[in-house]
């Protein structure tokens, strides 16, 4: 034992404190201080007692004589925690007449290395952030920090106190040690009364309690960081059992694992990921399994904002306002080979409700609130045409941050301690998107089947007209055929493509096959309650094209003669426009296919129609990677849509 670890351990015993005789603080280069076993420790031994008479909190500054700018001032520092910092700082520039000497001499000095990114001063570690949320979390604490450091210089200049030792370094010292050894205030919160308890030093040098009346203090200024000398000591390992006991006056801590003699007595801080050890202690954990990365959702339309301030009120500010540091979610390393729709029991399900909302919003489906959003999505018919969506948005929200980081062009190796955590984090984050990007676009790629694979399916222009062959027939496609060559100069969907056709022959395949069907689509009603459907509930068997158009694009085909907001003629102007658009490609498809049969002489052909299906591939489709026609290994993008069935095709 050092005499500085000495000394602590007699101020712990002095004071009513408890340590396990056969646990010791030691002192070395690769643990730093930390608790060690000297003798074996059985599951739960107490191996620990501190009183809250040696906590470090702002709540001792606020009683404290010596410095009565801070409970004169209290609320101008902007923030309990920045009283906390301040108070920090003073009592280690009074190491030596502080209470707390045995404990502030135990601890790293500002002329230490710190390594957590409020540290990353030089150009050359601040580029392994380069790209990262950690980055970004940063650049904002830091910009507090700096604000708190000025408040609290000219709060003590105006006291008339010298702020010359209160340095930037000294403040990012106190943050420093403050996010990375301090508990929550729970830790001395009283159970019932309104008092809480803190601790002076009088003038005859004894420690003095002291109750802070607290039931008029805002909410906030109940939750802040309390150091706790010992207990603070022990480093901590994901695999570590403890228990934290906080009982009135004191906090214990008993070890939950047998422990040898000469082995390292860990704590466990919690299921923490890289990101928060990186920010809060200045460490990453190599292949950390409570690893994680932020997502954050870009805000939803105003209207559904409004209705989602009544259900959803934590996405929002005080005042009505939408709140994005609220709408975070932790993404977690999905299963190694997740397989279907397993990669979505790794997604939180509150992302999974916002989602639903959003999808559902955008589709013109009435607002639902779903207890149990990850079993609406894997077992209810209606919330499966929402699954290769999800996914969508989820990838197109992942892939720019994961490009932000790949695109980084950082040395071969990290050149220090601070570079080498910054470097396991990155390389984190990194897999984590990669592999939930991968598992996501593997589900999506599974939809791509072959024509007689039941089941759910992506399909693209040709896959959709092929399909429609087999369920109606050749001889009600080939008119469709030859209706595109006649207004397009050719049926090739290679050419179609190249000169930007394929979208808008989409939209007419789908209209052709909902034409096609044997049902008018006037009785639309009349074939719902035949089929005893509800939504998307059950359909006929054979009646494929009912099965595969989702339900509000029936809606609003059913609406073409009602007034109301699914009624397709209070679609946006440029809908309407280039519904008109395509319908001039019809006729022209109908002057050149004379057959009064086929579906080019349906009656039914207007505006609306061309917007309901439009509307259908702009919610129902997306650009994916498929095989190139005619070749074994190359792909190419193209729109491929949904078709939900689960009947055989």
């Amino acid at each position: 034992m050092s005499a500085k670890t000495e000394a602590l351990e007699q101020w712990l015993r002095d004071n009513g404190g408890y340590l396990h005789p056969n646990v010791r603080i030691s002192l070395n280069p690769e643990a730093g201080l930390h608790w060690r076993a000297t003798a074996p420790l059985y599951p739960g031994t107490q191996v620990s007692t501190v009183p809250h008479s040696l906590a470090l909190s702002y709540l001792n500054a606020l009683v404290d004589d010596s410095y009565p700018v801070f409970a004169r001032r209290r609320e101008d520092f902007g923030g309990v925690e920045n009283i906390g910092f301040f108070y920090l700082m003073t009592q280690y520039l009074i190491t030596e007449k502080s209470f707390w000497k045995p404990y502030l001499e135990s601890l790293p000095t500002p002329q230490d290395e710190f390594t957590m990114p409020l540290w990353f001063d030089d150009a050359a570690d601040l580029l392994w952030l380069e790209g990262t949320d950690a980055m970004h979390t940063n650049l904002g604490r830091k910009a507090i920090y700096e604000e708190y450091h000025r408040l609290g210089l000219r709060i003590f200049s105006e006291a008339g106190m010298d702020t010359r030792p209160y340095t930037w370094d000294l403040f990012r010292w106190a943050v420093s040690i403050t996010t990375s050894r301090s508990f929550s205030s729970r830790a001395i919160s009283p159970q019932e009364s309104r008092y809480w308890t803190t601790y002076k030093t009088n003038p005859q040098g004894r420690r003095q309690t002291v109750l802070l009346d607290m039931s008029q203090a805002p909410s906030d200024d109940l939750h802040f960081p309390v150091l706790f000398p010992i207990q603070d000591v022990p480093n901590t390992s994901h695999q570590s059992h403890v228990d934290w006991t906080f009982d009135p006056g004191r906090f214990s801590i008993a070890v939950g694992d047998y422990i040898e003699a000469g082995e390292q007595v860990f704590n466990n801080y919690g299921s923490k990921g890289n990101d928060e050890l990186l920010i809060g202690y200045g460490f990453c954990v190599q292949d950390n399994p409570h690893d994680s990365i932020i997502l954050t959702l870009k805000p939803p339309p105003q209207d559904l904002q409004k209705t989602l301030r009544s259900t959803h009120s934590g996405y929002f500010t005080t005042s009505g306002e939408w709140n994005s540091e609220h709408v975070t979610f932790r993404l977690k390393q999905p299963m190694d080979m997740p397989s279907g729709k397993q990669i979505f029991i790794a997604l939180p399900e509150a992302l999974l409700d916002l989602l639903i909302c959003i999808l559902r919003h955008e589709r013109g489906l009435p607002f639902k609130v779903y207890d149990r959003p990850l079993e609406y999505v894997l077992e209810d018919n209606e919330g499966r045409r929402f699954l290769p969506f999800l996914a969508k948005m989820i990838v197109t929200s992942l892939a720019p941050k994961l490009a932000k980081i790949q695109t980084v062009e950082l040395p071969t190796e990290p050149q220090s301690h601070k570079q080498r955590f910054a470097s396991i984090y990155r390389r984190g984050q990194s897999r984590i998107m990669e592999s939930t990007i991968n598992a996501l676009r593997g589900y999506t790629r599974s939809l791509l089947k072959k024509l007689r694979v039941p089941g759910a399916r992506f399909v693209t222009l040709e896959g959709l007209i092929e399909l429609w062959s087999v369920k109606s027939g050749p001889e009600n496609v080939s008119p469709f055929i030859a209706g595109i060559e006649a207004c397009s100069g050719t049926a090739d969907v290679d050419q179609l493509r190249a000169a930007g056709w394929e979208e808008d022959v989409l939209v007419m395949l789908l209209a052709c096959i909902w034409l096609d069907r044997e049902a008018d689509v006037q009785q639309l009603g009349s074939i719902a309650e035949s089929d005893e459907t509800s939504g998307y509930g059950s359909v006929k068997k054979d009646d494929w094209a009912l099965e595969i158009i989702p339900q509000y694009v029936i809606d609003m085909l059913s609406a073409k003669s009602e007034e109301g907001p699914d009624n397709p003629r209070h679609s946006p102007a440029e809908d309407i426009e280039h519904a008109r658009s395509i319908l001039g490609l019809v006729r022209q498809a109908r002057e050149a296919v004379r057959e009064q049969e086929s579906v080019w002489h349906d009656e039914r052909w207007d505006e609306t129609l061309i917007v309901a299906f439009g509307k259908m591939l702009q919610h129902e489709s997306m650009l994916m990677m498929v095989p190139t026609a005619g070749t074994k290994d190359k792909e190419e993008p193209r729109p491929v849509i949904y078709a939900h069935s689960y009947f055989q095709m």
